[in-house]
């Protein structure tokens, strides 16, 4: 049977798992231009979440899976944050601050099954993100144990489609919307300032307690993309708020003490961040097996191994990699 486009279309103004398609139509047909609006609004929600995902190094990378359709996703991250330098004073008013840095690089990896779209069971369709983040600011040092830091970020990104066409449905969608719904690539650039207070404070010379509750807005933008169908602008935030024990060990590793390390946080999502992830909150429950007290190497505090499993209303997830963090 001869698969024709209003076929095509009919049968795609379903939104499906993760990267939503639908076939877009001529600007004349109200109806269907609607569905095209839906699907730049999705598919660009998507896209501004992964590059969140991918590039800020306050949320956890690892492998997720989603409960309500059953896909998945993979983020591999690495990357710091941290005050190098030391406390400089500022003028007479009694208060200090230090240089505050970060930055992390992420890949992540989506496949999407049509497991919900009858006509394209059959086909699949993945989706290969990276980004690169960066920021700088101060950490005004309040009191010995109460500080503020500041930052302004900027993450860059680039998502892209990659369609397997086998059925005859998924064979002419890719010969008819190649680049533009299939197959396609997205670069964004998103701007990222962000503010926190911190309490740290040491007990018994061998343990320190960190709390701290950290606001993130992003404002995320295309910048280039191969299809006609895709815009970015979108807006979301992300308020996190963590507590962290550190703990000495009575063991070292090439000279230096081990540290073992436990943290619990609660991460608020906002608008399109929410949107794309169908989630107000994420929570994370992490511990860490580190080499600590590196104070004058390679301008780290500590480096190591981290493992974190991560929840939320419809997704749960597993993270383990490198952690580190900069120190003066």
């Amino acid at each position: 049977m001869k698969i024709t486009r209003i076929f095509l279309i009919v049968c795609l103004l379903v939104p499906v798992a993760f990267f939503s398609l639908v076939l877009p139509v001529p600007a004349a047909a109200p109806v269907l231009q609607s569905q095209l609006d839906n699907f730049n609004k999705m598919v660009g929600t998507r896209v501004e979440t992964v590059a969140i995902l991918d590039g800020e190094d306050g949320i956890s990378g690892g492998f997720y899976n989603f409960d309500t359709n059953g896909s998945t996703l993979s983020i591999t991250k690495f990357g710091g944050r941290g005050t190098p330098g030391e406390p400089k004073p500022i003028g007479d008013t009694g208060l200090r601050w230090l240089p505050l840095l970060g930055g992390c690089i992420g890949y992540s990896e989506a496949k999407n099954n049509f497991s919900d779209t009858p006509l394209l069971v059959g086909n699949d369709e993945k989706y290969a993100s990276y980004a690169i983040g960066i920021e700088a600011g101060v950490r005004i040092l309040l009191t010995d144990t109460f500080s503020i830091g500041p930052t302004f970020g900027m993450i860059y990104s680039q998502t892209k489609s990659s369609f397997h066409a086998v059925t005859p449905a998924g064979i002419e969608l890719k010969r008819q919307y190649d680049r533009h719904l299939v197959d396609w690539y997205v670069d964004t650039v998103s701007f990222v300032p962000s503010v926190d207070v911190q309490y740290k404070k040491k007990f018994a010379e061998k343990w320190i307690l960190t709390l701290t509750s950290r606001y993130s807005w992003f404002k995320t933008r295309d910048i280039a993309t191969s299809s006609n169908y895709i815009r970015i602008s979108g807006n979301s935030s992300y308020w996190d708020n963590n507590a962290d024990l550190d703990v000495r060990l009575p063991l070292k590793m090439f000279g230096f003490p081990l540290h073992t390390g436990y943290s619990v946080s609660a991460g608020i999502l906002g608008d399109d961040l929410r949107a794309g992830l169908d989630s107000s909150a994420v929570y994370t429950l992490g511990g860490r097996l580190v080499v600590g007290d590196m104070k004058g190497r390679w301008m780290l505090g500590w480096a190591g191994i981290g493992i974190s499993y991560v929840k939320s209303n419809v997704f749960s997830g597993l993270s383990w990699g490198l952690s580190m963090s900069f120190a003066p």
